[in-house]
């Protein structure tokens, strides 16, 4: 029953009492209280215990209501405190949340540190668990979303696994964004940056690479050697591998497969003259040069390389060499691939 219902209700049915004790007995009654004499209608007399009861209940009913009406404002609260957590938390970002009430607290709470993956279809659920799922659906799908139209940008770290696939999704669209993200590194996680620099190894020129060659690796430098092996024009000049080279610390094989890549590429004497000045540099270059001395027919120069080490030394190519001084006509790479001369 709602209070305001009683209340009415009861003071409706108190006049009735008083007004019947009064038909009944309309004459007063005299009471002594500490010493006084109180003298009122009997229907009065009547009525103060009735209404200090009614007083009484309405109290008791304002009380439980209250203390009701304050616990489910608790619960409301911690719904809607739940709703963000389970926002978050789809969108693989948990953030931490205070409930009230000691029965959400101590499951919910989970939500502060748990990720949440939806695996089918729901209905029923509010807008904004809604707009998570979706979002999620579409990263997830390969599409770019713009996250600050969907105003979550700056709750989303950028370590977030959707924030990562959503900026790669990006790249796949557009790759001038390459650019934004490896001039503002700060603001991408490493995968992220990661894969702009495979992006600008694969599309753009080796000028544009050397602009970020702090962020290079082999595989990059590899990868723009084989687009220039295949014919691509990258604006690769000598002077430049020199420099994307001295950044690494290449071992053997790194060294054969430029030296293989790029046989082609440049003119003999180029070839030689940067796989000279590397083997002198680097030990684990002679191989490589060794191997173009080959692929030129140099075999003088193998030759007088060859006696400056200990006869146990380059046993792979002293007994090439010895092949090829007996007019057989082998190439190098059919003999010998790049395992066996840097093992």
């Amino acid at each position: 029953m709602r209070v305001g219902t009683y209340i009415f209700f009861g003071f409706i049915f108190m006049l009735f009492i008083a007004g019947g004790v009064h038909m009944m007995w309309p004459n007063e009654h005299m009471i002594n209280i500490l010493d006084k004499d109180i003298t009122l209608p009997i229907a009065a007399w009547v009525l103060i215990p009735v209404a200090l009861l009614y007083l009484m209940s309405i109290l008791h009913m304002a009380y439980y209501g209250s203390k009701r009406y304050f616990f489910i404002k608790k619960w409301e609260k911690d719904a809607l405190e739940l709703e963000k957590a389970l926002f978050w938390s789809v969108l693989q970002e948990p953030k931490k949340h205070d409930f009230i009430v000691p029965q959400m607290k101590s499951r919910a709470s989970l939500l502060n540190v748990a990720r949440v993956e939806v695996v089918g279809n729901i209905q029923g659920i509010s807008d904004e668990l809604h707009k998570a799922i979706e979002i999620v659906k579409e990263i997830e799908g390969g599409n770019y979303i713009d996250l600050n139209d969907k105003k979550i940008a700056k709750g989303l770290s950028k370590e977030n696994p959707l924030v990562i696939k959503n900026n790669i999704n990006r790249l796949n669209e557009d790759n001038s964004f390459c650019e934004d993200v490896l001039q503002y590194q700060s603001n991408y996680d490493e995968s992220v940056i990661s894969y702009a620099m495979d992006i600008l190894a694969q599309k753009e020129s080796s000028y544009k690479l050397k602009k970020y060659i702090n962020l290079m690796k082999k595989e990059h430098l590899f990868k723009l050697l084989e687009r220039a092996k295949e014919g691509e024009n990258v604006a690769l000049s000598i002077e430049l591998l020199e420099t994307f080279v001295n950044q690494f610390k290449l071992e053997c094989k790194d060294y054969m497969t430029i030296a293989k890549l790029m046989h082609k590429r440049f003119a003999p004497d180029e070839n030689l003259k940067f796989f000279q000045k590397q083997s002198k540099e680097h030990e684990s270059a002679l191989n490589a040069y060794l191997y173009l001395l080959f692929e030129y027919e140099m075999l003088d120069e193998v030759k007088r390389i060859l006696e400056e080490y200990d006869e146990t030394e380059l046993k792979v190519f002293r007994a090439f060499y010895i092949l090829k001084r007996g007019k057989y006509h082998f190439k190098i790479d059919d003999l010998l691939d790049t395992q066996t001369i840097c093992k």
